[in-house]
């Protein structure tokens, strides 16, 4: 069952290269209700520009439990355009350095 959750990414890999998937990137952070996701495969540069995201962003993505994988943390996104950033992190200020 596909379920709507928003995520705060906390780690992405380099892309990888992959017979069955093109490339991908496998991709974790915290749900909304503070549990461990594990995102994958998620094909990365497949997404539209502005859907491309970064480490210490909260998203709201389409995910279903992988059941490929025994790990109960392990989901995988069901659609790769409803992808959606969103902006706003409440209590969390985050500095970009050079």
């Amino acid at each position: 069952m596909t379920k709507k959750r928003k995520v705060f990414i906390t780690v992405k890999t380099y892309p990888t290269l992959s017979k069955k998937y093109d490339e991908l990137v496998c991709t974790a952070g915290i749900l909304d209700d503070g549990s461990w996701v594990r995102i994958y495969p998620l094909p990365f540069r497949k997404l539209d520009y502005e859907n491309r995201y970064r480490k210490y962003q909260w998203m709201e993505i389409p995910l279903q439990k992988n059941t490929g994988d025994p790990r109960p943390e392990s989901y995988k996104i069901t659609h790769c355009c409803p992808v959606k950033i969103v902006i706003a992190c409440s209590n969390i200020l985050f500095f970009k350095t050079k």
